[in-house]
């Protein structure tokens, strides 16, 4: 039994690797999370390069304080869910939950499944080895096709780029270091989100269909690699020279074969 299994906790959903605990009250929230899992997860083996589904523990509780207390670690400002990557747990609020819990805890589960493979680790508040752009683009990837409202919403994204590029106001990869949701203007946070998604899919689709088992094996052996490093022996590019090959991809790039599998 999960050393996070408190009282409150009676009710238990399971499919495949996935393990959602949660109170009675919590449950169609607990049973999207697992549809939604469910449904991911050829694409989280696909694009994480894994031999086998993933395994994952969601906890659902009533409140952060709990998360607090089962964690042993008070939360930081601004955290509403935590993710331990190294036990596979993902540790959901019941008044933090959005109207797509189970698109959010895919995501949270790229977040786990990138961690762990790339071993990373903080290097800074809110930054990590791996620039914000890098790892957010990566694990957007699947959250942003899963959305109901994924064509409508990645046709938004794609639009927000365009007029970025248009007036000359896409942002550099090396202002995009620390956790993109640090940005305090909500319009420059929303396109730094879209941008970094699309930058994501533009090298997973042009440089390598396993760029991110190369990207993991090498920062993963080497704890002191710099993550531009990792990603010029992938992809034979700096950070700046991407970003100027992305800003061409844009410029001549129509939506739909940008948003296009």
């Amino acid at each position: 039994m999960s050393k996070y299994i408190i009282e409150p906790l009676n009710q238990k959903f399971e499919i495949k690797g996935y393990r959602v605990y949660f109170n009675i009250q919590n449950s169609v929230h607990a049973e999207e999370i697992l549809n939604s899992l469910d449904k991911a997860t050829p694409q989280l083996e696909q694009l994480f390069c894994l031999d086998a589904p993933p395994e994952a523990e969601i906890f659902i509780y009533p409140d952060t304080s709990t998360i607090e207390r089962v964690s042993q670690r008070p939360m930081a400002v601004g955290e509403t869910f935590r993710i331990l990557a190294e036990e596979s747990a993902v540790m959901l609020s019941d008044p933090q939950l959005t109207k797509m819990p189970g698109i959010d805890t895919v995501r949270n589960i790229c977040y786990m499944l990138f961690d762990n493979a790339v071993k990373e680790r903080e290097i800074g508040l809110k930054t990590y080895r791996t620039p914000s752009w890098l790892r957010d683009g990566i694990c957007l990837q699947i959250p942003s096709k899963l959305r109901t409202d994924s064509k409508d919403y990645l046709v938004g994204g794609w639009k927000i780029c365009k007029e970025a590029f248009r007036a000359d106001q896409l942002i550099k990869p090396s202002v995009m270091v620390k956790s993109l949701y640090l940005i305090s203007d909500p319009n420059r946070r929303e396109l730094a989100i879209h941008q970094s998604f699309f930058m994501a899919r533009y090298f997973l689709s042009n440089f390598s269909n396993k760029f991110f088992k190369k990207y993991s094996t090498l920062m993963g052996a080497f704890e002191d690699m710099e993550s531009e490093t990792a990603f010029r022996q992938i992809t034979s590019l700096n950070f700046e020279k991407f970003f100027n090959l992305f800003k061409d991809w844009v410029r001549t790039t129509n939506v739909w074969a940008a948003i296009s599998d």
